[in-house]
């Protein structure tokens, strides 16, 4: 066989002319030869070695055409071999999301140390990180960090639990059970309790996740027992109350509190039922009690009448025409027409002290574009404005609640405060856009857009919510109600 010198230089017209005649030959002879996987089969092929050293040479691109071929398993098969396709996927679950963690564990050790190199953010090198894992996985980035810190212990302490999942004795969830209950101990009862998770596999899965999480706990309590102290520390620490919609006419208040709280309050709530019941109050217990819980909050007897101001966004088709194109309700979201006209009008028979705030949206697109004049007057009415048109935290996947606003191109960069250069972030996520290599600025849009360029170099593209006024509705128009007999104050 002929071969190049370095002197004749690689790619000279002889070796070009030489390797077509290789590559013919080449391809004469793979057209004559059964490439079928039969066939390969036959001749010894080791597909496990043939599939390592494919990834190996494709990376990323591999994982993406491997996920594509699963698309195109056979449907038509047997009732047995349909459910044993079942277990097989949930198998390749349980690895990729053991290989997963290992891919992740190495960007975090991978950036953090160049960030260290580069003397960039020296006392918390790991900022954003959490953030791009998170973003890739779909997932609000508030919950990168826990999913870093699931993924590091999962891949440093916790090698049966890795091994369980990458071989598929155990999926997901039971990886994350196990990893909850022992990650608070110390590194020597960790490492024991989960070598005796998988010595007692027969005993230990298929139970539920309860009885798994049940069984763990017990074994936990014998490594580390927490003082009543401890847990009484903890209760009142983990004390919360949060508001959020269930559905279209109902918001739901949850919460809880330590046991000494909780008893005051079902007292209080007892008191008020029985001194309401016996007066010959017609409501029954419940709506007593959710009432006074109302009152006491917020110092209003009247639920049906609270004294507020309103964000509301309607369309003027709505307002004076009876459209039944729904509105937006700032804290809250989209409401039927009927009950903006309601809110618009206030009581007739008791009028509130209330003022309605305008705001206009472009024809179409439902871009919120101006703020009513008057409103200009008050204090923080850009802020009043980019929060009822951003609703949410504007990160991609992340539906936490507007706790900031800020400037997309920072004020230190140049960037403008106004409505165009503002937009509304949960607090962790406006810390975040602070990471080495984050970048956002405006974008031309239908809508309000901003380009979210991660510490990666990953792109996300994120569009202000439609408002009303952008939908085409199949409707007819009813009669608008007509107009109370005494007309609402409102506040000018």
């Amino acid at each position: 066989m002929a071969t190049s010198s370095s002197s004749s230089g690689f790619g000279s017209i002889a070796d070009a002319g030489l390797d077509d005649e290789l590559f013919a030959d080449l391809e004469s002879d793979l057209e004559s030869v059964d490439l079928s996987y039969g066939a390969l089969l036959g001749r010894g092929l080791d597909m496990n070695a043939l599939l390592a050293d494919f990834f190996a040479c494709t990376g990323v691109d591999g994982i993406r055409t491997v996920t594509q071929a699963v698309a195109h398993v056979p449907l038509e098969i047997s009732p047995y071999e349909a459910i044993e396709g079942v277990g097989a996927l949930e198998d390749l679950k349980s690895c990729a999301n053991a290989v997963q963690a290992e891919i992740a564990c190495a960007h975090e050790a991978a950036v953090t140390t160049d960030r260290t190199r580069r003397g960039v953010m020296e006392k918390n090198p790991q900022q954003g990180i959490g953030a791009d894992v998170a973003m890739a996985r779909h997932e609000p980035p508030r919950s990168g960090t826990r999913e870093l810190n699931y993924s590091r212990m999962l891949c440093q302490s916790l090698p049966f639990t890795k091994a369980g999942l990458t071989f598929g004795v155990i999926n997901d969830a039971e990886a994350r059970i196990i990893y909850r209950v022992l990650k608070d101990l110390d590194e020597d009862a960790r490492a024991e309790l989960n070598a005796r998770l998988f010595m007692e596999t027969h005993t230990c899965f298929g139970l539920g996740g309860k009885k798994l999480e049940s069984m763990l706990r017990q074994w936990a309590l014998a490594y580390q027992n927490p003082t009543e102290a401890d847990l009484e520390a903890k209760a009142a620490k983990d004390r919360y109350v949060n508001v959020y919609p269930i559905d279209t006419h109902r918001m739901k208040i949850v919460g809880v509190v330590p046991t000494e709280i909780g008893a005051a309050i079902a007292q209080v709530l007892a008191r008020a039922i029985a001194s309401a019941q016996a007066a010959g109050d017609t409501r029954n217990a419940a709506q007593i009690a959710a009432d006074t819980v109302l009152e006491g909050l917020t110092g209003i007897k009247d639920f049906t009448n609270i004294p507020v101001a309103l964000e509301l966004v309607m369309t003027d088709r709505t307002l004076m025409q009876g459209h039944p194109e729904p509105a937006f309700l700032q804290g809250y979201g989209v409401i039927s027409a009927k009950k903006a006209r309601e809110l618009f009008a206030g009581n007739p028979d008791n009028p509130l002290a209330t003022w309605v705030r305008r705001l206009y949206t472009a024809p179409g697109t439902g871009d919120l574009i101006a703020m009513d004049r008057k409103a200009r007057l008050f204090t923080g009415g850009l802020k009043r404005f980019i929060t009822t048109r951003d609703q949410f935290c504007r990160t991609p996947y992340c539906t936490g609640k507007v706790q900031h606003l800020d400037h997309v191109v920072q004020a230190a960069l140049g960037g403008e405060t106004c409505a165009e250069n503002g937009g509304a972030r949960c607090a962790w996520c406006n810390a975040t856009k602070e990471s080495p290599d984050w970048s956002e600025i405006p974008v031309p849009g239908d809508r309000h857009s901003i380009r979210i360029t991660t510490s990666s170099g990953h792109s996300y593209t994120s569009s202000a919510p439609r408002m009303p006024g952008t939908e085409d509705y199949a409707v007819h128009p009813t009669e608008p109600p007509s107009p109370p007999r005494t007309p609402p104050r409102r506040r000018q």
